[in-house]
């Protein structure tokens, strides 16, 4: 069991209050930058929080409340759709648990902020609509002192004729103003360095979950982070948080802002020259738009990064498609970026997704065509199966079933490993519960 405790315990007019977080692999940064953000506020900071294994999950929420003597936990959860049924189920046992009125359920994230009602119907208390760094510590601060937590703003609730209640947004965060991971409690992760999306494509939740407003945490607190992370570990490898690294800083894609990025990354490979510290800008966990290929962004990838990959996002191989999905850029566009690329050493990444609602066999052929040009190009295809997620357009549609013929290549492409991803996984899993 992994456990973090401060130092002192916080006691509320009622009692020992403490949190405790349903920390999953697929959820790690945002739970590090809630951990974050709490360490920011004096009053919050002897709180303990607990972060048990998920398998221990109802083992220690009981062994805190009967044997370490806390009378009120708050428990977070991050939750994206694909892990819903595992979350009913859960909820399913927390209600029938005899500690229940002990425990202030507090769920955030891509699926609870679009379907807030769904989860608090679920069982949740409140639901955090959007990013969470500055509505979680004032829920916890509301709870520690007894105050009524329905006034926050960017929250949902169930009023007492188990009607929603949505409160007004909370303001939009400033990205310098908090912590990329929790520093504190030795939570590090990849560096947020952009958030929000100038594009609204039909099948992703960013404008949904936190806004079209594009906020970039500026090179000097970034190379400040890097710097307390090199005096943690001896060795560190920088990584990224961004719907498009060449876009950092830029105003739009087709632009990339190269001082920007040449301060962020000349910054980061001047720190600690004598320790072992490697920097990988585009490729994952982020990616990069085709239209901020260029050979500027590049070359500074070149200088500056260990990468010898970039992945970047063409989403489909038919025109119709890209225009239909408002992905903004062209087959050729994508093309071109993987020439271009190639030209600078590096292997590309093509992010695809098959299965849109309105994709025809001829559109899926067209993909299929493209993948195999790239391939001949040296490149690895990423393949995705369309999820339709709440908070997009397709929330209420079908994904378009793959052709059997061009199902039975990708699985051969899989098996030999010319193509990877969880697509199979995806597939099946929509195919069934969507």
């Amino acid at each position: 069991m992994v456990v973090f405790v401060k130092p002192a315990s916080r006691n509320t007019l009622s009692g020992k209050f403490g949190i405790v977080f349903r920390y999953t692999r697929a959820n790690i940064y945002s739970y590090h930058a809630l951990i974050g953000a709490l360490e920011l506020n004096a009053d919050l900071k002897d709180i303990p929080i607990f972060i048990p294994r998920p398998q221990e999950f109802f083992m220690e929420i009981e062994r805190l409340l009967t044997v370490k003597g806390f009378s009120k936990l708050l428990v977070g959860f991050s939750i994206n759709t694909f892990q819903m049924a595992e979350y009913r189920e859960l909820f399913r046992k927390l209600k029938m648990v005899n500690y229940r009125q002990q425990m202030v359920l507090v769920a955030g994230g891509p699926h609870p902020s679009a379907r807030p009602q769904e989860l608090l119907e679920l069982g949740a208390d409140f639901v955090v609509i959007g990013e969470g760094e500055k509505t979680f510590p004032e829920i916890v601060r509301a709870l520690v002192n007894r105050h009524d937590v329905s006034k926050l703003k960017g929250i949902a609730f169930l009023n007492a004729g188990h009607k929603l209640v949505i409160t007004p947004k909370n303001d939009l965060i400033s990205l310098d103003d908090y912590p990329p991971f929790a520093p504190e409690h030795g939570l590090f992760s990849a560096l947020e360095i952009m958030r929000g999306c100038r594009y609204h494509c039909t099948y992703c939740q960013v404008p949904t979950l936190i806004g079209r407003p594009i906020r970039f945490r500026s090179p000097e607190t970034i190379i400040k982070w890097g710097k307390f992370l090199l005096k943690q570990r001896e060795n560190w490898d920088f990584r990224f948080i961004t719907p498009n690294a060449f876009g950092y800083g830029a105003k739009r894609a087709s632009e990339p802002n190269y001082r920007l990025i040449e301060d962020l990354l000349a910054g980061l490979q001047a720190l600690q020259a004598k320790k072992r510290r490697r920097i990988f800008f585009g490729t994952f966990p982020s990616e990069v738009r085709p239209e901020s290929v260029t050979d500027e962004t590049l070359r500074l990838t070149r200088e500056y990064c260990d990468n010898d990959n970039l992945t970047v996002g063409a989403q489909s191989g038919s025109p119709r498609i890209l225009k239909a999905i408002r992905r903004g850029h062209t087959v050729e566009a994508v093309e071109t970026a993987v020439d271009l690329a190639n030209s600078y050493g590096f292997q590309m990444n093509v992010d695809f997704i098959i299965g849109f609602p309105e994709e025809t066999a001829e559109d899926q052929e067209l993909t299929i065509a493209l993948c195999k040009r790239l391939l001949r190009k040296n490149c690895k295809i990423h393949m995705h199966y369309l999820i339709p997620l709440p908070g997009t357009i397709y929330e209420r549609q079908k994904a378009r079933a793959i052709e059997p013929d061009i199902l039975k290549l990708l699985r051969k492409w899989s098996n030999e490993g010319i193509i990877f991803g969880s697509w199979q996984h995806q597939y099946e899993k929509v195919q069934k519960e969507f």
